[in-house]
């Protein structure tokens, strides 16, 4: 079980399901996809501080990481529900910088997992996740936000 490094699983799963499994501590990290949590990290390593969750400390994010699978929120499959993907509001960088260098560097080992990002202008975060597609680890699915890919192409080929 992979247990990430600068993240504590409050930041990563919602207040209903943090209550209902804390006696399981941090076994609570088996509900991620290991390759999700080893992304978060990488990501964090390179882009510096990152918000995914923030419910915990008084703050208004709590369905950034893990979702339920009875949320409204987002699509009926999203990869959330999985614990395949995760919003990240980084501190020093705006989505659209990490957009760039995704597209001029994809074979980053911080990139190295991700099979899907979501683009589309005015998103304050990054969204990635390590589900599958029809172009699985040869290119990086652009999903778009709100019918906007942010100038990106629909797939960002790996090299």
């Amino acid at each position: 079980m992979y247990t990430p490094q600068h993240f504590r699983i409050e930041e990563l799963v919602g207040p209903e399901f943090h209550k209902a499994n804390k006696p399981r501590g941090d076994l609570m990290f088996m509900a991620f996809d290991q390759l999700a949590l080893v992304t978060l990290d990488r990501l964090r390593k390179r882009y510096g501080p990152v918000v995914v969750n923030n419910w915990h400390q008084g703050g208004a994010f709590h369905e950034s990481g893990l979702r339920d699978m009875g949320t409204g929120t987002g699509a009926a499959l999203s990869q959330h529900k999985f614990g395949r993907a995760f919003d990240c509001k980084f501190r020093n960088v705006a989505p659209a910088e990490v957009w760039a260098e995704l597209q001029a560097s994809p074979n980053l080992s911080c990139f190295e997992f991700i099979q899907r990002i979501e683009a589309g202008a005015g998103m304050t975060w990054f969204h990635f996740d390590t589900g599958g597609h029809d172009r699985f680890d040869t290119a990086v699915a652009v999903v778009s936000y709100r019918g906007d890919r942010a100038g990106l192409p629909v797939f960002v080929r790996r090299g």
